[in-house]
């Protein structure tokens, strides 16, 4: 029975294949092929045709996902004669309603260092809670690199507007560096035809400038080995090469590692070193470049350990046994870029749990020079008038001496050491910030003026950590200080001038990096979460 069935199927199978034959030479093997050979066969080939079009249909599927991501803000074209305007709005590609964060998965990119618990997606996992949420990837952010998240710069307030005035002041800092790589407070390059701009600072601060200027690329996304603007790579290169070559090697422990010689004309050096170990160990996180980078880091922070006054904070020099507020700031945005570099290996000889005294200690510090009673932070004692220029700023004084800008940096570093945001000492820090919202107001006769762009650098990260309807309010009135007030036009095209408090002292320079960062808010950090 089975055989008779065998022979009406290669019957039926040769009356339907007449038509394409050519002879018995062809045929041959058809009428020789078992019936069941053929039916694995065709359903293979079945199968294939159809594996084929679900396999098409998932790379349709990720190339659709890695368009929707890649084109939701796309880095402005620079128009120097054009008005940055505050009102203009990103056109974002975005056919489908989805989760960019979720597009990302197939892609399988790294959202937190390596060598972190997949279980502690805050990274909050040691003694003192330090929060070490860099973007959304575990380094520090940046505007086009694949490490923020994909979304945050709209959804945090950004705008084409804000990138545009940030791409314009790196413009501005690429004309104004030296061909060796670094960047001047006082004397900074003029390009041809520009001699005469103005914005000299005071002498000595020209490793802390270079830092803050490459703080300003890398928050950007761009490295001395890859970025979005080729030109800005380069900078970068000229600029780390720089840096590394402005690092003591010496048997004194209190010079090993640090970044520029102490210096007599001013004791506010230490300044230099922890804003370079800051901007250097960024690079490292942002580069991979282990090689070229993770001695010079590790030596770095080494130095920023062994300088703390043990228990408490850092001033001017090497365990000076006094403390500030400032200086102390600077060296926790240090210590917290170095010690992700820690968790992420790449630096060795320093362990994650070393973090730790220097964290308690600055909170220890932070918490003494803040008043219980209303929450402002002094710069060497509580409730003082915080750091001041002597002898350099004209009469009236800015406003620091009605409301301290210590208070921005108490609030953040206490956010960034680990401190909930809804605590009391928080709480009311906030609300001090809030009461001096940024306003471009120059100083006019016996009226003070309100510009200081190192508060409103502070404040804004604290306020963002903040977030909310605080935070909408602090972001709107930042854009508008910020972005309508940037020079369009001409030498100093992309810049700020150097004028309110600090401003006076790094110059042009200092005044457009930090301005360039305070815009970056948006992608460089992630958000503690309480």
């Amino acid at each position: 029975m089975n055989q008779e069935l065998h022979e009406e199927d290669r019957e039926l199978y040769q009356e339907d294949n007449d038509e394409f034959d050519d002879g018995p030479a062809n045929t041959g093997w058809l009428s020789n092929t078992p019936y069941w050979l053929i039916s694995v066969v065709a359903h293979g080939i079945l199968l294939f045709v159809l594996g084929g079009i679900v396999i098409l249909e998932v790379r349709e599927e990720k190339e659709e996902r890695k368009v929707v991501v890649k084109n939701e803000i796309k880095p402005p074209v620079y128009d120097p004669t054009k008005k940055r305007d505050i009102e203009r709005k990103p056109e974002i590609l975005e056919k489908k309603k989805t989760d960019p964060i979720k597009l990302l998965k197939p892609d399988k990119i790294s959202r937190t260092p390596k060598g972190t618990s997949k279980n502690n997606k805050t990274n909050k996992n040691i003694k003192n809670q330090l929060n070490d949420a860099f973007g959304m990837t575990g380094a520090g952010a940046g505007a086009y690199g694949n490490r923020f998240g994909k979304g945050s710069l709209s959804r945090e307030g950004g705008s084409e507007a804000t990138e545009s005035a940030v791409l314009a002041a790196l413009k501005w800092l690429e004309r104004h560096q030296h061909p060796d790589g670094h960047w001047s407070s006082n004397g900074f390059l003029r390009p041809d035809g520009c001699e005469k701009e103005e914005g000299d600072g005071f002498d000595g601060y020209d490793v802390g400038c270079t830092a803050l200027a490459m703080l300003a690329y890398l928050g950007f996304g761009h490295t001395h080995e890859s970025g979005e603007f080729p030109e800005f790579v380069v900078v970068m290169r000229k600029a780390m090469d720089w840096m590394l070559a402005q690092q003591i090697k010496d048997a004194d422990p209190k010079l090993n590692g640090l970044f520029g010689l102490p210096l007599e004309e001013t004791d506010e050096w230490i300044y230099n070193h922890s804003i370079a170990t800051m901007a250097m160990a960024e690079l490292l996180l942002l580069s991979h470049d282990k090689i070229k980078l993770s001695k010079p880091v590790e030596n770095a922070t080494k130095w920023c350990l062994r300088a703390q006054n043990p228990g408490y904070g850092w001033k001017y020099g090497y365990q000076a046994g006094h403390n500030d507020t400032s200086v102390t700031g600077w060296m926790v945005l240090a210590l917290k870029t170095a010690k992700v570099c820690a968790q992420s290996r790449y630096i060795k000889k320093v362990r994650k749990k070393d973090f730790d005294p220097a964290f308690e200690g600055a909170l220890k510090w932070f918490a003494s020079c803040t008043s219980p009673r209303n929450g402002i932070c002094g710069y060497e004692n509580s409730g003082d008038p915080g750091s001041q220029l002597q002898k350099h700023y004209p009469e009236p004084y800015p406003y620091s001496k009605d409301l301290s800008c210590m208070t921005a940096v108490g609030v953040l570093c206490r956010i960034f050491a680990g401190e909930k945001t809804n605590t009391d000492a928080i709480k009311q820090g906030t609300s001090v910030l809030m009461d001096q919202i940024p306003r471009w107001r120059p100083q006019e006769g016996k009226r003070k003026s309100k510009i200081n762009l190192y508060y409103w650098y502070y404040a804004t990260y604290a306020m963002f950590q903040i977030g909310g309807s605080k935070w909408r309010e602090w972001n709107e009135a930042m854009i508008e200080a910020l972005v309508r007030n940037q020079r369009v036009g001409g030498c100093e095209d992309g810049s700020w001038d150097p004028i309110g408090e600090w401003g006076i002292a790094g110059g042009r320079v200092y005044n457009t990096a930090i301005g360039a960062m305070t815009l970056e808010v948006y992608y460089r950090f992630a958000r503690a979460s309480n």
